[in-house]
């Protein structure tokens, strides 16, 4: 079995109810509908998250939450991420990947590196996604939650 990681968008008033009560996150992401105030968009990483994560940092510059399902599980606030969105989309995605792929001693610690420097396009495009996703939610004034399973 693998971990995987993806974003999650929904209103931001809901996020507060999730930092009461985490054990209630797996249920609100996987089981609401969007027409009853669940995840209105989401950008999955898969396998890559601990890559993504490591080159875009700005994307889980959020807070740590405790005590749900995941192996990990960050929230970031409206103005999280109207500031993530903002710092994403100074960066260039060939440009990390090119880093990525041309240094890889220096990522060879981080989840399934191998397989990425090899996958590059495929990493290209979740990192697009991501920027995409985020510039979106800011948009929106989401909320967003980055969970790793």
């Amino acid at each position: 079995m693998s971990i995987g990681g993806a974003f999650y968008a929904f209103d931001r008033y809901r996020l507060r109810g999730l930092v009461i009560d985490p054990s209630s996150v797996s249920g609100f992401l996987f089981h609401t509908p969007e027409d009853k105030g669940g995840p209105h968009a989401s950008q999955t990483v898969e396998q890559a998250w601990d890559v993504v994560r490591a080159l875009l940092p700005e994307a889980v510059d959020g807070e740590a939450l405790e005590g749900t399902e995941a192996l990990g599980c960050i929230y970031l606030t409206a103005s999280h991420v109207e500031r993530a969105a903002a710092r994403l989309a100074r960066r260039s995605v060939p440009e990390l990947v090119a880093r990525f792929t041309g240094e890889p001693a220096q990522f060879a610690e981080l989840y399934w590196a191998k397989t990425w420097q090899g996958g590059a396009e495929e990493l290209a495009g979740f990192m697009e996604g991501v920027k995409r996703f985020f510039a979106e939610a800011a948009a929106r004034r989401d909320a967003v939650v980055f969970y790793i399973v």
